[in-house]
């Protein structure tokens, strides 16, 4: 019996093979699936009588979703990574040399190695659904893409266009990849048949080319202009990534070095690439957070139940700001019918225009088509009252960070609802206990932590209360799963998980701008490290007003190791009554520059210190900035708000992007060593007595012990 490659009789010449690996929930290339598609290549090469072959997958929502990744952890030295690219290579090859047409037909994943199997096909057909998604991620794993993706891909789409595709994985839909050329036609998926059999019958002459024109098609027949174009992705890549990531780099060096070579040499290339980059520790870290972000997509089976997401028919989101606008819009696209209730009709508009504005993006994007934004809005009805909630499966709150607003919404939600609705709330700051406190079934509360922008974040924290019942707790995890969301369950404190470790680096950057001689500094020193954006630029995205009020709530929970930077209370007192607190940068048609009302702000609190600003090196602020969370998670395992390690770095890395190739604050922690970080802290605690490591710290470093394994 076929593992995963089931070959029908031929019927009138034409070989139809469904892609379906029996035993596993989506389609992948292991060793095992490539050999068994190299004997069906040999049995096609060798069976004259057949004119043409048509591959489709059996899998709803799935092509083949790339290599099996669980093949990496195999691969214990060069010489196997290089054996197993080459097996890939040689495969693809044959498959592209069958002189015969081949037609893939693509309908769901269609990433890595699967999107390199299509291109060795001769014609590709997608599907235009929006499970469809064609690219080359595996430069977010740390490797490069091995089976032919860099030979093939520049020839399907043109140069200029595969240069950005290979380096940062993006990943294109049916229409997008059509229009691109990387396909030959988009259509329903009851015409992907019919198609085929059309390009069959008349010998691909209803395929229509895909010509490059204009500068696309200079860059392609001129080798220096292509070099031109690996020389700004260059610099693009080195100013993006910092140097942090080395995949990138040998992509554009197998590119260049590539130019003008044959196939088979480029080929070795790629080899001796992913050879080295696999031995790599980027490399080892992102395959690790591949592995965590995989499983943490389905509900967690330590909820103690399980609940099905598809079952969640109806449901609301109270607070129609841009958070609570942009949750009810994630719930109505899975053609769940999602009320939008805010106090007033103009709150309410406001919100539907934020709605408004996304599905439109997303259309001119062609991420969606016309009638899937339609569809999404018909799914969408704005309320000012509690009408029709009886139907509702969840209400999710997401309205001000106060208390007694939020006691009063629960208060009507749990006159308003079934006893058996799900009531969450999204609070970022205060607790699921506090906020549970004056409803009669608290079991029915629960936490479902967004992260702003909700349709771009993909992190959602899933909060057990002290009395939420296992079954609330499932059926928001499965929500949060179905959504598409990378899911964490933590405990209840305030701040949760991720704002609690993040509280600490946000005061610690407050501080540090007035102790340094260039505020700047400690955002050279945050990107450097490896985060996305300073902290300073992340106060902007946050805006002072709503971290000052966080950390108020946060200083009222832990004391006065969350005391807030006075930098922070100090621009928020005394903003303008109308414009409220200054931004920190000011943007010109010269670039991004400090705001002198901030500068000011910093000049004034630095003189209120005995201590003058002083010149301080990278590592030194990124002691100040990042021990702090590591302090603060070591607490929270020990508090267990936190499950393990894992779950902290996942968190971290998918909620506020902290460096991805470090593997998350824990992993960044055991390369240190624990020892020496809680020497830092205690020294840095002589002046400043906030960052004292804490007991779970200090007994990890007395017993030598680590947060994970050494062999993970």
């Amino acid at each position: 019996m076929a593992l995963m490659w089931h070959a029908g009789e031929p019927n009138d010449g034409v070989v139809w093979v469904e892609i379906n690996w029996t035993d596993r929930p989506v389609n992948a290339l292991s060793r095992a699936t490539l050999a068994e598609l190299s004997q069906l290549l040999t049995t096609i090469h060798k069976d004259s009588t057949i004119r043409g072959v048509v591959f489709k997958s059996g899998k709803s929502g799935n092509f083949i979703a790339g290599a099996d990744v669980t093949e990496f952890q195999k691969l214990k030295t060069p010489d196997e990574a290089r054996e197993f690219v080459e097996l890939g290579q040689q495969i693809f090859d044959d498959l592209a040399s069958l002189s015969i047409p081949t037609i893939a037909l693509i309908s769901g994943a269609c990433l890595g190695g699967g999107l390199e199997f299509a291109l060795a096909c001769r014609y590709r057909i997608a599907e235009e659904g929006r499970k469809t998604q064609l690219g080359l991620p595996e430069v977010k794993l740390g490797i490069i893409p091995g089976w032919g993706g860099t030979v093939r891909l520049p020839r399907a789409v043109g140069f200029m266009e595969a240069v950005p595709m290979l380096l940062t994985g993006k990943m294109l839909n049916a229409r997008q990849a059509a229009r691109k050329g990387l396909v030959h036609d988009a259509v329903p998926n009851e015409a992907l048949d019919h198609v085929a059999r059309e390009i069959l019958r008349t010998d691909g002459r209803t395929v229509r080319p895909f010509r490059l024109r204009g500068f696309g098609r200079m860059v392609d027949n001129t080798n220096p202009l292509k070099k031109l174009v690996l020389w700004q992705a260059t610099k693009q890549v080195l100013a993006t990534t910092h140097g942090h990531y080395p995949a990138p780099l040998e992509a554009l060096n197998v590119l260049r070095d590539g130019i003008g070579q044959p196939d088979q040499e480029q080929l070795r290339m790629v080899r001796e690439a992913n050879a080295r980059l696999g031995e790599g520790p980027v490399a080892r870290e992102l395959v690790r957070l591949f592995f965590l972000s995989e499983g943490a997509k389905k509900a967690p089976g330590t909820v103690g139940t399980e609940a099905d997401g598809v079952s969640i028919d109806h449901a609301a989101v109270i607070g129609a700001g841009a958070m609570g606008a942009g949750i009810a819009l994630l719930m109505a696209r899975l053609g769940i019918w999602t009320r939008l209730k805010d106090l007033n009709p103009e709150f309410v508009a406001r919100g539907m225009k934020t709605v408004r504005k996304l599905i439109s993006s997303d259309v001119r994007r062609r991420r969606i088509t016309s009638l899937e934004g339609i569809q999404a809005l018909d799914h969408l009805s704005p309320a000012t009252d509690y009408r029709g909630l009886k139907h509702a499966d969840l209400v999710l709150e997401a309205v001000l960070e106060e208390i007694d607003v939020k006691h009063k919404v629960f208060d009507e939600l749990a006159a308003a609802t079934s006893p058996q609705c799900v009531l969450a709330t999204n609070t970022s700051s205060l607790t699921v206990a506090d906020v549970a406190q004056k409803v009669d079934h608290p079991e029915r509360v629960v936490g479902l932590h967004f992260f702003n922008p909700p349709d771009k974040m993909p992190l959602v924290e899933v909060v057990r209360g002290p009395k939420s019942s296992p079954e609330a707790v499932a059926k928001a995890a499965a929500l949060a799963s179905r959504i598409g969301k990378t899911i964490v369950l933590v405990g209840d404190c305030a701040g949760f998980l991720v704002n609690r470790l993040l509280a600490p680096y946000m005061n610690e950057a407050g501080s540090l701008v007035t102790e340094v001689e260039d505020p700047l500094e400690v955002d050279r020193a945050a990107i450097e490290f490896g985060m996305p954006m300073g902290p300073l630029e992340l106060i902007d995205l946050v805006g002072i007003g709503v971290s000052s009020h966080v950390s108020a709530n946060m200083r009222a929970a832990y004391g006065e190791r969350m005391e807030p930077a006075p930098l922070w209370n100090y621009l928020r007192d005394s903003a303008d009554a109308k414009s409220g607190p200054p931004k920190m940068f000011l943007k010109s048609r010269f670039g991004r520059r400090l705001n002198p009302a901030v500068a000011k702000a910093i000049a004034h609190m630095a003189r209120q210190s005995p201590t003058p600003p002083r010149a301080m090196s990278h590592e030194a602020i990124v002691q100040r900035l990042v021990y702090p969370i590591i302090n603060e998670a070591a607490r929270c395992l020990d508090e267990q708000i936190a499950a393990s390690a894992d779950d902290v770095d996942l968190a971290m890395v998918f909620g506020t992007g902290f460096a991805p190739f470090r593997g998350g604050p824990l992993r960044y922690a055991d390369t240190v060593g624990i020892p020496k970080i809680v020497e830092t802290l205690d020294r840095l605690s002589a002046e400043h007595p906030r960052l004292a490591p804490c007991e779970a710290l200090r007994r990890k470093a007395s017993a030598g012990e680590r947060f994970h394994p050494a062999d993970v």
